[in-house]
């Protein structure tokens, strides 16, 4: 662990216990930090469990067809288009899926893909044939960039599914940046790549995931060229899947093959979230437009939900204003229970 600077120590709380006469209790927790990442995660002793899955209907009730700007009632009216120079049309098209400008955007080129007309997809409905036109679509849209010569060198697809995830659409959408300087936690993990390479000559994500594979603690499968794992130190408070396409450097470098296999583990995944009572998730793809030998694309999952009874946020203080996650939900529980999901028949 030392090789990837993943540290972990454990520390103890004390109380005396309402539960059990006021007896003493003591609770051990770990503190882990991940230098490659630079995430650092409390890991707690008990596992949260939603008691049941929240009523998806409750939203729709909220957000209903008739006042959604991304179903045809009103997409042509409310949704953006893209200047004649980037597309003629207006919108880039691939089967049903759309892909246009952010009405509200984050970045300089953050743009918006709807994966069809439907506008409520339970978790359970994300299939590889559901989500593959809206992924495509977001391609069509960096190649165009590409052709014309902007120079951009970084590019992301990212989804937060549902109002617990920060969707503020019901309607199923990813988001796509593009620009010269990636986020700053791309950089982050671009900065760990290189100075991993200058150390020691290797390839850091090659070398990750064989330690991964060796230790068998939190590799969950491999899919082809795909590696998934559960991450060492999470981003979220009920953990993180991570994925990478070894030895591809570039988004261009992604064929239909691999972005077949991508949407499978992804529906994969997706499966076991609806299985345990989620019905929310953070989604991104991290990728260099230009080739980065010492970068591998790759993705983060990280589940979502509110705690009930009162529909609490699960990021609070510490995330927001320390830098530190709270995570009940132990990485290596959570690789076991989503392994025979990759086990499983194709999706």
């Amino acid at each position: 662990m030392k090789e990837f600077g993943f540290k972990k120590e454990t520390a103890t709380g004390r109380y005396l216990d309402p539960f059990n006469g006021f007896q003493e209790k003591q609770v051990d927790f770990e503190l882990r930090y991940d230098e490659i990442t630079g995430v650092a995660c409390h890991v707690l002793p008990y596992r949260l469990r939603l008691a049941q899955k929240p009523d998806v209907d409750a939203y729709l009730e909220k957000s209903p067809e008739s006042l959604c700007s991304f179903c045809p009632g009103l997409f042509e009216k409310l949704t953006p288009k893209y200047t004649p120079d980037i597309n003629p049309t207006g919108k880039f098209q691939c089967g049903e899926a759309y892909h246009f400008p952010n009405a509200f955007p984050y970045d300089q080129n953050n743009g918006v893909a709807i994966f069809s007309a439907r506008h409520l997809v339970y978790l359970n409905e994300l299939t590889p044939a559901f989500m593959h036109d809206g992924f495509r679509v977001c391609g069509d849209y960096f190649h165009r960039l590409a052709e014309m010569n902007l120079r951009y060198k970084y590019c992301s697809i990212n989804w937060n599914y549902m109002p617990p995830a920060g969707g503020g659409m019901i309607h199923p959408h990813l988001q796509t940046i593009a620009g010269r300087k990636p986020s700053s936690f791309m950089q982050r993990l671009l900065t760990s790549a290189q100075n991993y390479s200058v150390a020691t000559g290797n390839n850091l994500w090659q070398s990750l995931i064989q330690w991964e594979k060796e230790t068998k603690e939190r590799f969950i499968a491999s899919t082809g060229i795909i590696s998934w794992l559960a991450s060492f130190a999470p981003k979220g408070m009920a953990g993180e899947i991570d994925f990478i396409f070894r030895e591809k450097t570039s988004f261009f470098e992604l064929t239909e093959a691999n972005f077949a296999e991508l949407l499978d583990g992804l529906a994969r995944v997706f499966r076991y979230l609806y299985v345990s009572n989620f019905i929310s998730f953070n989604m991104v793809l991290y990728a260099p437009l230009l080739s980065d030998r010492n970068f591998w694309v790759q993705g983060k999952i990280v589940p979502r939900f509110v705690v009930n009874p009162l529909g609490t946020s699960d990021i609070n203080y510490f995330e927001k204003l320390h830098n530190e996650i709270i995570c009940p939900v132990v990485p290596e529980e959570l690789c076991r229970e989503l392994q025979p999901y990759f086990n499983q028949s194709p999706v």
